[in-house]
């Protein structure tokens, strides 16, 4: 059985469970309103699940039939394809996952309330029914708004490795264009034009080019070629430029300009500011070894400002750099989480079950860590609560009076 396959079996099992359990709540609360039964609640609303979930059924069937149009539209995208079922299941979930979290805390307090012995199930359905709506609303135009924004983040790191002197030194961080059927040419178009219009020094890429396979890869190379910097663009190898093509990727990125750093090194200067850079391709199928780790670090000056990029934030490295004395960690590869539910002041993402570093700027005692969202779309086809951004550092020097 493909590995897709029984992916697609694990999350509709899964989909049972959550909508299942949504279903039954927002049931008890509708009958608890109307004064139906509210089994005849549950067969709507299983009604409207189903249609909602049409998305894994026929990408089962279409790939027990080996059906190529269907496995092509439903990971690359069809216009009818997405709007028909792809967004409204990702849609879907999303209101699902949300209301199935708040049913559960307005249930723990029913049953709290029950321990003075008294009744709030009046009040409580009508919680239920009110965020219900309110998520119906909320989601679909949330998670427009997060797809197709793009946001520029800004942050000022002060440095004594910067000459007293030397003016800031503007560095722009972007990451997974993941270029591809789904990938909107005006959206492209702006993260590239507002990366410029920050006029930057030095500009670092930290992978993912394309999503899968070569047919992007130059549409993608020559847009990343697009991008203008006083010294230079950087980049390193992510998952899915592997994955597409290890070889072809890096000499596209050459022939535009674009400088790649695989496990590799070199000292600039920008400016009054000497600058050193590392880049480590970190990815699942070639983590750096302790070899190249053991040759990067002799290779590391240390009185220049010096930064480390790569595609993973993993903690790993991420403690490897700020004990070589390292300033700077960029990564990417999280999309900020993509797809993030905020729950009581946490925002709840999957990319937190494998790095702490999901997205922001991280004060990690003498080093920075700065992981960005990217533009690009991996999975799900849309984004909720983590938008597409560029971020712009301003590295400036410790002057006399000035501190950290």
């Amino acid at each position: 059985m493909p590995w897709i396959v029984r992916m697609l079996l694990l999350l509709c099992a899964s989909l049972l469970i959550l909508y299942g359990y949504a279903i039954w709540r927002l049931a008890w609360a509708l009958a608890q309103w109307t004064g139906q039964p509210a089994r005849r609640w549950q067969k709507r609303l299983w009604l409207v699940a189903a249609l909602l979930n049409l998305y894994p059924i026929v990408a089962i069937v279409g790939y027990a039939l080996d059906a190529s149009f269907w496995r092509m539209a439903l990971r690359g995208g069809h216009p009818i394809v997405d709007a028909f079922l792809t967004y409204p299941f990702w849609v879907g979930l999303l209101v699902a996952v949300q209301l199935f979290l708040s049913f559960l805390l307005l249930d723990f307090a029913r049953a709290l309330s029950r321990l003075w012995r008294r009744n709030c199930d009046g009040w409580v359905a009508r919680l239920m029914l009110g965020l219900s709506v309110i998520a119906l609303i909320y989601t679909p135009i949330r998670a427009y708004l997060d797809t197709r924004q793009i946001r520029v983040r800004e942050q000022v790191i002060v440095s004594e490795k910067l000459p007293p002197e030397a003016v800031e030194l503007r560095i722009v961080h972007l990451s997974d264009l993941q270029l591809d059927a789904r990938t909107d040419a005006s959206l492209v178009k702006r993260y590239i034009e507002r990366a410029n219009a920050l006029q930057p020094d030095l500009v670092f890429f930290t992978g993912d080019l394309v999503t899968s396979g070569t047919e992007y890869i130059e549409p993608a190379a020559a847009w990343l070629g697009a991008v203008r910097a006083r010294y230079g663009v950087y980049a390193c190898l992510g998952d899915h430029d592997y994955w597409a093509d290890a070889r072809r990727i890096p000499e596209s990125l050459s022939r535009r300009g674009v400088i790649l750093l695989d496990d590799a090194s070199r000292s600039i200067q920008a400016g009054a500011a000497a600058v050193h850079l590392t880049g480590v391709t970190n990815i699942y199928r070639r983590r750096p070894s302790p070899e190249t780790l053991a040759r990067l670090a002799a290779e590391k000056p240390a009185s220049r400002f010096s930064i480390l990029i790569a595609h993973q934030p993993s903690p790993p490295l991420v403690q490897w750099a700020k004990a070589q004395d390292y300033d700077l960690f960029l990564a990417g590869h999280t999309h900020g989480g993509q797809v993030a539910l905020p729950f009581f002041g946490f925002r709840l993402a999957l990319a937190r079950l494998e790095t702490p570093f999901v997205s922001g700027t991280y004060d990690v005692g003498t080093l920075w860590v700065n992981v960005t969202n990217g533009l690009g779309l991996t999975f799900a086809p849309l984004r909720f609560h983590a938008p597409a951004e560029i971020v712009l550092l301003r590295i400036v020097p410790l002057r006399a009076g000035s501190a950290k």
